[in-house]
C-alpha cells in the first residue's frame, strides 16, 4: 500500500520568512548605554578563500570559536549538531554520517557533507572522529559550495582551522581531563618561535576510556570505549612579508573497541499478529534466537537465528533490555590510522596573492565485530562440555563443520571492514587584492585516489571459535570480494564579487569539473581455482584452502574480476546578491547548484560513461544583522533544497508481482529557516541560541530491503532467486517500499539549541563561570522505510558545566557533566537478515573535570 504523505510536516511559507526577516530589521537598537563598552566580537572566516567577516557573506555559516569548543565539550564530530542549527548525525557502526538541509539523508554517491581541515578534503566517514585538538575554530557552511571547495560539497561542508604556529613568543599549554568510566585525556601544545623566519607548533592529545555500552557477558568487550591518539606538527617558514609557507604532518590512531560493525545494540525481532516478521505493524519480541519449533526450519516466519539459541530455553537467545549493555562474546577487533602531510604556501604579488594547498593521505581501517550478537559459541561450549568444538582447517570434514557450526550456536558469527584510502590532493587559487569594486578568485582543484591499491574496500564474514579464553579460528564465507578503485576529479573555477554601490554587491561563480572514475573486483583466495560463488565450495580444496582459515582473508584477481571506468563533466553556479540595510544589517538572497559524481554505468554494452550525478539546486534568502549597540548578533537564513538523481529503487512488472532495479532517479525537497543568536547581554551573562525549522520530503523515492528481513509489512515483494510468483519466494526475494511523500530521516520539523552562561568576579581569585545548555528537538526517524522501531520521539537533553579561571588567566578548571538528564535519544539503527532489528543510542550521562594551563 502506498504511503501517505505525513501530515505533520511544516507549512514553512514565505509569510514565515518574511516574518522572521522584518523582526530582527525592527528589533530595537537600544538596550545597552551610550558608555557601555560591550561589544560582540566580530568573527573573521575564510569561507569565500579569503578572510573576511561572517557578517558580510552571502551564505549561512556557522563559526565556532576555540572557547566554545571547549564550552560544549566538542570532542569530535559526533558532537557537532549541539552548535550547528539543522544539522544532524547518523552514527551507526564506525562511520558518522553528516545531514544538513536534507542532504546526506538519501540516495547519494558519495559523502554528502564532507570534512575538510586546513582546506584539505576528506573522502571518508571514518576521517571525521579525529579528535578536535588546538583549532581555532570550525566554520560550518550549508548549502553546495562547489564553486569555490573542492569534491562533493552537496549540502555543504565541515571546515576545521587548526591553530598556526607563531613567531611571536615561545607559548605552551597542557590539560588533562578525569571523569566517569575512568576517562582520561591528556592535550598539550608548544609553539617554538625559531629565528626571525620559521616557527614550529606541535599539538598532541591521549584518551583512554572504558566501555560507556558495557558488556555484561565478557568486559573486555564492551563498546564505545575510547583509546586514541593524536599527533600533528606544523612548520611555518616566513622569508618576507610577501611569502610564507606552512608544512603539517599529522597521524592519529584509534585502537578502541569502537561502536561495533554495524548498530551496537540488538533490540529484538518484530513480530505481527499473523506471527510473521514485520518493521512496520510489529511489536518487537525480546530475542535474537529462533522460537521453540523453530529451531531447524531454513527461512521461519517469526524470524531469529539459530546461532543465538532458542528463545525461553537459552539464555544466550533473549536481548538485553538495558540499550548501554550488551551480551556478546567476540572482543571487537578495530584499528583505525591516518598519516598526512600538507604543504600550504601563499605568496602576496600586490594586485593578487597565490595560493597553493598540496596535501596527501594514508588513511586505514580495519574492524571485526561480533555479528551474531549473542554470547555464544563461548557459552555453547560452558553448557555443552560433551560436545566437541567445531574443527577448523585443512582436512576438516565438512559435513561436521557445517552440522554443528553453520547450523546451530556452536560457532559465533563475525563481520567487519578493511578500507584503505591512499590520495593526493591540490588546490591552487589567485585571489585579488585591494579595496576595488571588484573582488576575484580563480582556482584550480585536484583530487586522485585512482591508483591501484589507493581506494580499496573488504567487506568481510566468517563463522568463528569465539572462546575468549584462546585465539580466534576463523573460516571466511565464500562469497566475499574487495572493491578496488577510485576517482580522478579536476576543476577550474572562479568567483567575483562586484560591489555596484557602497551598499549593493553581486557574487557570480562558476566551476567545471571533470570526474573519471575506475573499479575492479578481486574475490576471496578460497583455494585453488575457486573464488566467488563457486559451485562446491563447501568441500572444495581443503587440502588447499587458500585464505579461508587466515586470520584475515586475502584476495585475488580471477578472470571473472572485469573492470570498469567512466568519465563525467559537470557545471555549477553560484549567484548571489546582498544590500546593507543599515550599517549593521545586511539582506541577501542567493541560487547555487551542487552535484556528485555519478557511478561507473558499465553494463553489457561496455559503457565507459558515468551514471547521471545527484544534483541539487538550492535558493536561500538571508538576513544578518548587529543589534542592541553592538551587543548581539542575529543571522536568519530560509532556503529551499530541489534533489535530483538520488540512487532509489526502481519497479518492474515480473509476471504477476514485481522486479526492483537500482536506478538514478530519486527525487527529495527539502524546505527551512535557521535562526542564530549570539548575544551578550550584560557584562557577565552571554546567551547563545539556534532555531532550525525544517520539511525534507521524498518526493519521488522507493527502496527494495534485500534478502527479505522482514516477511511482511512492506509494499510489495521484488522476485529474485528463481520465483516467478511471491508464492514462490523465500529469503533471497526483496521487500519493497514505496516512500514518496514520506519525510525523510533525520529531519525533524524543528530543533532548539539554547546556551547560557553567567560570569561571577571573584577579584583576585579569578572568576567562575556556570553555564547550561539545552538541546530540544521535535520527533524524527533514522531510516527513510517509516519502521515502528526507527522513530525517535521528540526530546529535550542538558548539560552543566562550571569553570574557574584564575585572575592572570593561565590555570582554569573546568567541571562538566553530559546528557545531564540522562536522556534517551536514537542516533542510528540497521535491520539484519531473519527479522532482527539493530540500534544506537546517544551517549549515557556522563561527567568529568579538566585541568589546564594556558589550554
Amino acid at each position: 500500500m502506498k504511503r501517505q504523505k505525513s501530515e505533520q510536516s511544516p507549512n514553512i511559507s514565505r509569510t514565515a520568512v518574511a516574518t522572521a526577516v522584518a523582526a530582527a530589521l525592527t528589533a530595537p537598537a537600544v538596550g545597552a548605554q551610550d558608555n557601555d563598552p560591550l561589544v560582540i566580537d566580530e568573527v573573521i572566516v575564510t569561507a569565500t578563500k579569503r578572510e573576511s567577516s561572517v557578517q558580510d557573506l552571502a551564505v549561512a555559516v556557522t563559526a565556532i570559536d576555540g572557547g566554545q569548543i571547549a564550552d560544549l565539550q566538542l570532542i569530535n564530530v559526533l558532537d557537532l549538531d549541539k552548535a550547528v542549527p539543522g544539522l544532524k548525525i547518523r552514527y551507526v557502526g564506525s562511520d558518522p554520517s553528516i545531514i544538513v538541509r536534507g542532504a546526506g539523508a538519501a540516495g547519494t554517491n558519495d559523502i554528502a557533507v564532507p570534512i575538510y581541515v586546513d582546506g584539505i578534503y576528506r573522502p571518508k566517514n571514518g576521517q571525521a572522529l579525529a579528535s578536535n585538538l588546538d583549532l581555532e575554530r570550525i566554520e560550518v557552511l550549508r548549502g553546495p559550495q562547489g564553486t569555490l571547495f573542492g569534491r562533493n560539497t552537496f549540502g555543504g561542508l565541515v571546515h576545521y582551522i587548526t591553530k598556526k604556529p607563531s613567531m611571536e613568543a615561545f607559548d605552551y599549554g597542557v590539560s588533562g581531563t578525569f571523569g566517569d568510566y575512568s576517562l582520561q585525556k591528556f592535550q598539550g601544545f608548544v609553539n617554538v618561535p625559531m629565528g626571525d623566519m620559521f616557527a614550529l607548533r606541535v599539538s598532541a592529545s591521549d584518551t583512554q576510556r572504558d566501555p560507556l555500552i558495557e558488556n555484561d557477558y565478557n568486559k573486555r568487550a564492551g563498546l564505545r570505549d575510547e583509546d586514541n591518539t593524536y599527533a600533528r606538527a606544523q612548520l611555518r617558514f616566513e622569508p618576507t612579508d610577501a611569502f610564507n609557507a606552512t608544512l603539517t604532518a599529522t597521524w592519529w590512531e584509534d585502537t578502541s573497541n569502537g561502536n561495533g560493525d554495524f548498530a551496537g545494540v540488538l533490540l529484538g525481532i518484530p513480530v505481527n499478529s499473523a506471527g510473521l516478521t514485520d518493521g512496520i505493524d510489529g511489536t518487537l519480541q525480546p530475542r535474537a534466537g529462533r522460537l521453540p519449533g523453530d529451531e531447524d526450519v531454513r527461512w521461519p516466519a517469526a524470524g531469529g537465528r539459530s546461532w543465538a539459541g532458542t528463545f525461553g530455553v537459552d539464555a544466550s537467545a533473549s536481548t538485553n533490555p538495558d540499550p548501554h549493555k550488551i551480551s556478546i562474546d567476540l572482543e571487537p577487533v578495530r584499528d583505525v590510522s591516518e598519516t598526512s602531510i600538507n604543504l600550504n604556501a601563499n605568496y602576496d604579488f600586490g594586485a593578487a596573492t597565490l595560493t597553493v594547498n598540496y596535501a596527501q593521505f594514508d588513511y586505514s581501517e580495519r574492524r571485526l565485530a561480533d555479528s551474531d550478537y549473542s554470547p555464544n559459541a563461548t557459552q555453547f561450549g560452558i553448557d555443552n562440555p560433551v560436545i566437541p568444538d567445531p574443527a577448523f582447517g585443512p582436512g576438516v570434514n565438512t559435513e561436521n563443520y557445517f552440522g554443528w557450526c553453520f547450523f546451530g550456536p556452536s560457532c559465533g558469527i563475525a563481520a567487519g571492514v578493511r578500507h584503505q584510502s591512499k590520495a593526493h590532493q591540490a588546490d591552487v587559487n589567485l585571489n585579488s587584492n585591494g579595496d576595488g569594486p571588484l573582488q576575484w578568485t580563480l582556482g584550480y582543484f585536484l583530487f586522485d585516489d585512482s591508483d591501484v591499491g589507493d581506494n580499496v574496500y573488504e567487506f568481510v564474514w566468517a563463522h568463528i571459535d569465539s572462546d575468549t579464553s584462546s585465539p580466534y579460528h576463523m573460516s571466511w564465507a565464500h562469497w566475499l570480494s574487495q572493491s578496488n578503485g577510485g576517482t580522478r576529479s579536476t576543476a577550474i573555477y572562479g568567483q567575483a564579487e562586484y560591489s555596484f554601490t557602497d551598499r549593493t554587491r553581486a557574487t557570480l561563480g562558476l566551476r567545471r569539473s571533470t570526474d573519471k572514475r575506475n573499479s575492479f573486483t578481486k574475490y576471496i583466495d578460497y583455494g585453488y581455482n575457486v573464488h566467488g560463488f563457486a559451485a562446491g565450495y563447501a568441500d572444495a580444496h581443503l587440502e588447499d584452502p587458500g585464505s579461508r582459515f587466515d586470520d584475515w582473508p586475502t584476495f585475488v584477481e580471477t578472470p571473472s574480476s572485469p573492470g570498469a571506468k567512466g568519465s563525467k563533466d559537470n557545471t555549477d553556479y553560484k549567484v548571489a546578491i546582498q544590500h546593507d540595510l543599515t550599517d549593521n544589517a545586511m539582506l541577501y538572497g542567493s541560487i547555487s547548484t551542487g552535484y556528485i559524481a555519478g557511478g561507473i554505468e558499465g553494463g553489457s554494452s561496455g559503457s565507459q560513461n558515468l551514471t547521471a550525478p545527484n544534483e541539487v539546486e538550492s535558493i536561500e534568502v538571508g538576513i544578518k544583522s548587529t543589534l542592541l549597540d553592538g551587543t548581539m548578533r542575529l543571522n536568519v537564513a530560509a532556503y529551499n533544497n530541489d534533489y535530483e538523481g538520488l540512487s532509489t529503487s526502481s519497479f518492474e512488472a515480473c509476471g504477476s508481482t514485481i522486479c526492483a532495479v537500482s536506478v538514478v532517479s530519486g527525487s527529495m525537497t527539502a524546505t527551512g529557516l535557521e535562526v542564530e543568536l549570539d548575544w551578550i547581554a550584560t557584562d557577565a551573562l552571554r546567551i547563545r541560541a539556534g532555531l532550525a525549522l525544517q520539511d525534507a520530503e521524498l518526493d519521488k523515492f522507493g527502496r527494495s530491503v534485500l534478502n527479505r528481513v522482514f516477511r511482511d509489512g512492506g509494499d510489495q515483494v521484488s522476485l529474485a532467486g528463481g520465483a516467478t510468483t511471491e508464492a514462490e519466494c523465500d529469503e533471497r526475494c526483496s521487500q519493497v517500499y514505496v516512500l514518496d511523500g514520506q519525510k525523510a530521516r533525520f529531519s525533524p520539523d524543528w530543533t532548539l539549541s539554547v546556551d547560557a552562561s553567567y560570569r561571577f568576579e571573584l577579584g583576585d581569585a579569578g572568576t567562575i563561570t556556570p553555564g547550561v545548555f539545552i538541546y530540544s528537538s521535535a520527533d524524527y526517524k533514522t531510516t527513510n522505510i517509516p519502521y515502528f522501531f526507527t522513530k525517535q520521539d521528540s526530546y529535550t537533553t542538558y548539560d552543566l558545566r562550571a569553570t574557574w579561571e584564575s585572575a592572570n588567566h593561565p590555570f582554569a578548571v573546568r567541571a562538566f557533566m553530559l546528557n545531564a538528564g540522562d536522556e534517551l535519544v536514537q542516533i542510528g539503527s540497521d535491520q539484519f537478515s531473519q527479522g532482527r532489528v539493530i540500534a544506537d543510542f546517544n551517549n549515557p550521562r556522563t561527567w568529568g573535570l579538566t585541568l589546564s594551563y594556558n589550554f
